[in-house]
């Protein structure tokens, strides 16, 4: 048993979001797979499409290094780049900068980028990209499915409505259409570092990580040159390897778990807190690093440079490890109940979420009688239907907008947009019910878009689009527009925890049908400012 100390909580102001990303939930595996899928939407690439009138620019050009070249977003009226909010000649909605305060640099042109090509749809031309996308799946220890199914339907979408890579919409001029190649792992360090060969080999401009355990794929990657773009970061290596940048909202573990200790012992004033914990390689490092560091430093027990250090000395925790797919869960829920806490925080993957709640729900346990917050790895909506009563008034921490609310529900300008092109471009795309409503299905979407932002970024801003410009797009962010998360600022990564590049999270509560704002706004990594990473015991 651990026993620790807690404090009082400064928040943040801003955006409804509702989702976390952190997969601090996973575990290892002895099985091995192998399996890559390639995805490209074939009207993208025709001849026909190549030789439309919008590509009559340099968008679609390819020179020897696999670089897209495209020309300045000038519009002809104006002579001004629609990067600083003037519209060019496509005759798209004015672009309105103001949203830019609260959403992020970019977030105006990006509502009158995707307005536009829902109208006047822009399809991409030329030679695809090969983008690598590294996903955990069919490892009972590990699956995520939703990841892949999602960033394809997100490729599609880039590629049939929004020019593909290095567009300018706002000009009409295409860019190259994506071809996704997925490479489908097992939940062991050998099939890491198997994908991220196998991927290797099919010569990617990028790659996506969308969730691993041990971090060896980046090496290989950066002998490559090949940039990394981390979707949930969980492991040490998520957060301090140099070329990777860990996109995901509230830095996976990062900003989901110290949010978690922040939410419950300042929002919800725990003082005994009882923290489960995923017993895998970086549900470890979460645990030890992210909860029951933060909650040392809250105690006083641990020295940081946090305000709020030492300001709760009576706050005490119990952490209890729970293997992933664990078959009955009633001796982990035993020793958490027993524990007599007035608070329990929880990330897993979804399966392992679910099991916990249902068995804390047999031995009499409600969210009314213990508040219960979890990060939005956990997020299911057909799980947390079929709990029913035991669901209804539970928490969740973490970043990725509020894709999942009813859009009807949100006054936001841009929550609301981005939440409904979720819901139906995600739909319309393939994304089927059960993985759109899943926080990882979210989570590939919002990867792919990104990709799509940054690269035409470098364009409209007159750059030739080429792996070390897409890097330097990313490592200069600072407050950078993110669809359906808060901003990116990879510039201001707070060390050692350097390739982070999104530390804000927000908090929601499940009313039994949908997601509602409990904080808009927030961060917790304050809580291990000053302090060493701490992978384990």
């Amino acid at each position: 048993m651990t026993v620790r100390s807690s404090s009082r909580l400064v928040r943040g102001v801003v955006l409804a979001s509702a989702l976390a990303l952190v997969a601090a939930a996973c575990g290892s595996s002895n099985t091995k797979k192998s399996d890559s899928t390639a995805t490209t939407v074939a009207s993208a690439t025709t001849a026909a499409s190549a030789t439309t009138a919008a590509s009559a620019t340099t968008a679609g050009a390819t020179n020897p290094a696999g670089a897209t070249t495209g020309a300045t977003a000038t519009s002809a009226a104006t002579g001004t780049s629609a990067a600083t909010g003037t519209s060019g000649t496509a005759g798209c909605p004015a672009i309105d900068a103001s949203v830019d305060k609260d959403s992020g640099q970019g977030a105006g042109r990006f509502i009158s980028d995707l307005t536009c090509a829902d109208k006047k749809p822009l399809k991409a031309v030329g030679d695809p990209i090969v983008i690598g996308f590294q996903n955990p799946e069919g490892d009972p220890n590990g699956s995520f499915p939703e990841f892949s199914i999602a960033a394809k339907a997100a490729a599609d979408y880039v590629n049939n409505e929004l020019g593909g890579l290095g567009a300018d919409i706002q000009n009409g001029k295409p860019g190259r259409p994506i071809k996704l190649e997925i490479c489908k792992m097992a939940i062991t360090p050998d099939d890491s570092q198997r994908c991220a060969n196998e991927l290797l080999t099919k010569s990617p401009f990028a790659v996506f990580s969308s969730i691993n355990f041990f971090g060896n794929q980046f090496p290989i990657y950066a002998a490559a040159k090949t940039p990394v773009i981390v979707i949930t970061p969980v492991t040490v290596g998520d957060f301090t390897s140099p070329g990777v940048f860990a996109i995901g909202g509230g830095g996976g573990c990062l900003g989901a778990h110290t949010g978690l200790v922040k939410f419950v012992t300042g929002e919800l004033k725990a003082t005994k807190v009882g923290i489960p914990w995923a017993d895998t390689p970086p549900g470890k490092v979460c645990y030890y690093d992210l909860e029951a560091k933060p909650m040392d430093v809250l105690n006083g027990s641990v020295k940081g440079t946090s305000k709020v250090a030492g300001s709760i000395p009576g706050l005490t925790y119990l952490g209890v490890p729970i293997k992933p797919a664990t078959p009955d869960i009633t001796p982990a829920v035993t020793q958490i109940l027993d524990f007599k806490p007035n608070g329990i925080i929880f990330s897993a993957q979804g399966a392992d979420c679910w099991n916990f709640v249902n068995g804390l729900g047999r031995l009499g346990w409600t969210p009314d009688a213990i508040p219960l917050v979890m990060s939005g790895s956990c997020i299911d909506f057909d799980a947390m239907k079929a709990a029913g009563p035991l669901a209804k008034g539970v928490y969740f921490v973490g970043a990725s907008g509020a894709l999942l609310n009813d859009p009807k529900t949100i006054k936001d300008v841009r929550d609301k947009f981005e939440a409904t092109t979720y819901q139906t471009k995600g739909a319309k795309f393939g994304i089927d019910q059960a993985s759109l409503t899943k926080g990882f299905g979210t989570q590939g979407f919002t990867g792919v878009m990104s990709l799509w932002e940054m690269a035409s970024k470098v364009v409209v801003d007159g750059g030739t689009l080429t792996q070390a410009a897409l890097s330097a797009a990313y490592s200069k962010t600072n407050d950078q527009h993110l669809f359906g998360s808060t901003p990116l600022s990879c510039s201001t990564a707070p060390p050692p925890y350097v390739a982070v590049c999104n530390s804000e999270v927000s908090a929601s509560k499940w009313d039994g049908t949908q997601l509602v704002p409990v904080i808009p706004r927030f961060s917790g990594i304050d809580l291990v400012a000053g302090t060493v990473i701490k992978p384990g015991p």
